[in-house]
């Protein structure tokens, strides 16, 4: 009977583990906001050594989103399927947008048209021809909480507290019969 009851305390222990990790992967998931804003390309010309493009969209677009707290953590390149993480940008009188390979990306206002300006070293880098690109997503995302990280790691201990909980309900009355 004792052994059981042991039995029975330890499965709930060891299948708490996954309970913890999902519990905390899925808060996470939930306090992250992602939105997407979509370029329509057209090339225009190589200036320099970037590939320019024309594009209709409103300096107004990102700017809210920028102001509401969002950041820019990707670009996304539909015509070749490329994924670019963001390492840094900078929004002063133009988007400047850094990748993971230190790559920069221009995003310039000039009336109702965006020049974006792509380096030519993209089409080595990724092995692709950048003067191709006819959609780009930028990506963006807000964290809805400030003080996430603290508040899903208190919550991830919930499931520990608990199982600690049934652990003692059932050692509890083992001590009682010992004595």
């Amino acid at each position: 009977m004792k052994w059981i009851k042991t039995a029975i305390g330890a499965v709930i222990a060891i299948s708490v583990i996954p309970l913890v990790v999902l519990s905390v992967i899925n808060i996470k998931k939930s306090l992250v906001k992602t939105e997407k804003i979509t370029f329509e390309l057209e090339y225009y010309k190589k200036q320099f050594d970037f590939y320019t493009y024309i594009s209709t969209i409103h300096n107004d677009d990102l700017n809210d989103y920028i102001e509401k707290g969002y950041t820019i953590t990707n670009l996304y390149d539909y015509t070749h399927d490329i994924s670019l993480t963001i390492s840094n940008w900078n929004f002063t009188d133009f988007l400047e947008i850094v990748d993971n390979n230190s790559l920069v990306y221009e995003f310039r206002f000039y009336d109702t048209n965006l020049l974006v300006c792509i380096p030519f070293d993209y089409n080595s880098i990724y092995n692709a021809n950048a003067r191709d690109i006819e959609f780009i997503d930028i990506i963006l995302t807000k964290n809805s909480i400030k003080n996430h990280k603290l508040i899903v790691t208190l919550i991830s201990f919930v499931p520990i507290i608990f199982v600690g909980g049934v652990v003692l309900f059932f050692y509890k009355p083992l001590k009682k019969i010992k004595k």
